[in-house]
């Protein structure tokens, strides 16, 4: 799931405006990549060019997630909640 988010990610980059819809779950999406809407196609090379990138950027959006919440339960219980004090904020 990744890859085809690191995909859209690329394509997104390359052009804000790009309208595409794709199927599969890995590299291989890019072969059936459909351009909508008049959307001018981007090359290929392109989009592979920057996955690396994307897939980088999308694992670090990740760990910052993991990293704030972790933050954010440090900081409640420094404040001196309790673990089902906390839960009970957070669900």
């Amino acid at each position: 799931m990744k890859t085809i988010k690191a995909i859209y990610k690329a394509i997104n980059k390359i052009n804000s405006n790009a309208q595409v819809s794709m199927s599969g779950t890995d590299m291989s999406a890019l072969d059936t990549i459909i351009w909508e809407n008049g959307t001018t196609p981007i090359n290929k090379q392109q989009i592979l060019d920057l996955v690396p990138t994307c897939l980088a950027e999308i694992e670090a959006e990740a760990q910052a997630k993991i990293d704030n919440k972790q933050s954010a339960l440090n900081k409640l219980k420094a404040l001196g909640l309790n673990d089902a004090e906390i839960k009970s904020i957070i669900g």
